[in-house]
């Protein structure tokens, strides 16, 4: 059963203590999940599972959660949908191996409700004659430790975490045949642990970076419903945050958040310096490198590069290939389609930008396509402003490194 829940709370995800209510959910007095309502004070739609269940009659119960933030002591309901799912649908077919996920618990029993929370689950589907491969993903508000939040925008284009976390190999007829999941320091696990409510494989989020396990230690889990089919021939991750832009506000609050506490936006910290600012000055940019030899795929490395009109200075996204320790400032993952960020000067806007290029960097094959386009800024409410877009491809060559994927009409 699917179960939308429209909802508020008096709690603010910038400020400590405010962040968020949770909510506990019994389904005929029985406890089924928790609802962490992370929003605050706008509606927001949180989409749910409630399990598989057979045919009969259902009461479910909200009850305000004792560990909800200290200073947010109120929610409201707008609406509530539940609808029902044939389980042999192809919907249902997403929906019957979707994980429980139970909240995080490394060194707070609700730490899932102030940081990295799930904000999203989407998922990928292929189908063979055989067997069919269904992964499931999910983004996380934010990545509490791991890779760098300054080499977090050059190398995915955002401070959210967005994470394997199931993945699950069926037959023909739609039965689990494997499973195994991303678990501590990325490692690909069999998955050996319980199912729940009607078949839902049991997991629970185990590090500050987005790993999980098949072992539950906390005490409140989330069923978050699989809302979003990617298809990474086609698109980045990023398009699933792009669907859902409440993503790039958490993202935005919980960096505010964080720096309040730990100073990390630093004072001074212009366009020339790779250290993290308000997140409104960069360009986001969506694009894709292919390369002709397929086992070569991680190791060309681009530079976006942003022409303002009327300056010579050229924006890096990379800020000239830095590298930092092990860290590269910029993308090295196997999917052809990627986003990254270009720190521009403050006050700067969409107007103002005459080019967007492209650079082939040291460290690959000789010749790299690249094509597709999208980018754009984000307005003052922290939301993707309009975006400007191409579907161009060009080449690029160690003789001839750099290329325009965009530039203004004049």
């Amino acid at each position: 059963m699917e179960f939308t829940l429209t909802a508020a709370c008096n709690g603010d995800w910038r400020f400590e203590g405010r962040e968020s209510v949770m909510l506990k959910v019994l389904l005929n007095g029985e406890y089924n999940q928790d609802i962490i309502l992370f929003y605050g004070d706008r509606w927001l739609e949180y989409p749910r599972l409630l399990g598989f269940f057979e045919a009969g009659s259902y009461e479910a119960e909200l009850l305000f959660h004792e560990q909800s933030s200290p200073d947010a002591r109120m929610a409201s309901v707008k609406t509530v949908v539940v609808n029902l799912v044939d389980r042999d649908s192809e919907h249902g077919l997403v929906y019957r191996y979707t994980p429980l996920l139970y909240g995080r618990n490394i060194g707070h029993p609700t730490e899932s409700c102030y940081t990295d929370t799930p904000l999203i689950m989407f998922y990928t589907l292929e189908r063979g004659d055989e067997q069919t491969v269904l992964e499931y993903q999910v983004i996380y508000s934010h990545e509490d430790e791991g890779t760098p939040a300054p080499m977090l925008m050059s190398k995915w284009g955002r401070l959210t975490d967005i994470e394997w976390t199931l993945r699950v190999v069926m037959d023909r007829d739609g039965r689990m045949i494997s499973a195994t999941y991303q678990g501590p320091h990325h490692l690909t696990t069999e998955f050996r642990g319980g199912y729940a409510l009607g078949g839902h494989p049991v997991m629970q989020a185990a590090t500050t970076n987005g790993m999980v396990t098949d072992v539950p230690t906390s005490s409140y889990r989330l069923l978050l419903a699989s809302v979003y089919h990617w298809n990474p021939a086609a698109e980045p991750r990023e398009r699933v945050m792009d669907a859902f832009p409440f993503t790039y506000q958490m993202m935005a609050w919980e960096m505010e958040r964080h720096s309040r506490l730990s100073e990390l936006m630093t004072a001074g910290s212009g366009s020339e310096s790779w250290q993290v600012t308000d997140l409104r000055h960069y360009l986001y940019v969506q694009t894709s490198k292919r390369t002709s030899d397929p086992t070569l795929q991680k190791a060309p490395c681009i530079d976006i590069r942003v022409k303002l009109k009327g300056s010579l200075t050229v924006y890096s996204s990379s800020f000239d290939d830095i590298r930092i320790g092990k860290f590269r400032a910029v993308y090295e993952g196997a999917y052809e389609w990627f986003s990254t960020t270009v720190k521009l000067p403050e006050g700067t806007t969409m107007n103002d930008i005459e080019a967007i290029e492209a650079k082939l960097l040291s460290g690959g094959d000789q010749a790299l396509t690249v094509s597709g386009l999208k980018a754009f800024m984000l307005t003052e409410d922290h939301l993707p402003g309009p975006a400007v877009e191409s579907q161009d491809a060009i080449l690029l060559t160690t003789d001839e490194p750099v290329g325009q994927l965009w530039q203004v009409l004049l």
